[in-house]
């Protein structure tokens, strides 16, 4: 197996497309695919008008845009500046420019996202970022993660991608090695969504889920 990876590899290759690229697209990886639509409609299946959502790694807020008018309030932490400066200017918007493992807040939320974001993080980095922010959690909250798992065993990618032109660092972990983490943290119901048509799904080691983790 490949050496894993952590989120220092990941904001290196974000810290570049932040530099080379100005544009709301600029954080979909895969050439003309945005299913962000798709993303947002399954959020708000979990959540309501009254709703407050911690959004983590907002990106471009190609979902929280779609989002914001949808609940009660909204807070996205995205590190990188030149991304958040897409994310729509609304009263019930929050935006927060630091690192997942630095915010740190003095409230609750019913939801918590993050969408494209946690197989950035190697195992022990993600077990520790789903234990901090367990605790933001209302008592009825829930956690929706969604990225791509392995299918029958971890997927480390960390090496040069044809596709993206530089390095790539990731770790698609096994579907049910994330669902196991989340329930030893403490989540008492995990369950595991196919949200996305079948041809997004491009390997055949790996596939894109939605995990909702219920307090």
């Amino acid at each position: 197996m490949k050496k894993d990876i952590n989120n220092d590899n990941a904001l290196l290759f974000y810290a570049n497309i932040a530099k080379t690229k100005n544009d709301i697209q600029s954080v979909k990886l895969a050439n003309n695919t945005d299913y962000t639509d798709i993303d947002a409609n399954f959020i708000l299946k979990h959540s309501s008008k009254s709703s407050k959502i911690l959004d983590l790694g907002s990106g471009t807020g190609l979902i929280v845009n779609k989002l914001y008018d949808k609940i009660s309030h909204i807070d996205c932490v995205e590190f990188y500046k030149e991304f958040s400066k897409f994310i729509v200017q609304s009263p019930n918007i929050n935006v927060y420019n630091q690192l997942l493992q630095d915010f740190r807040i003095e409230k609750k939320y019913d939801v918590i996202t993050a969408f494209g974001v946690m197989h950035h993080f190697s195992e022990e980095e993600a077990t520790k970022l789903y234990k901090k922010y367990f605790s933001y959690l209302e008592k009825d909250g829930k956690m929706i993660i969604k990225n791509q798992f392995g299918l029958k065993e971890d997927v480390i990618v960390n090496g040069y991608s044809e596709e993206q032109n530089t390095n790539y660092y990731a770790h698609y972990r096994y579907i049910c090695k994330e669902i196991y983490i989340l329930k030893e943290i403490g989540f008492k119901d995990v369950e595991y969504y196919d949200i996305y048509p079948p041809e997004c799904n491009r390997w055949n080691n790996t596939h894109f889920y939605a995990i909702v983790a219920s307090i």
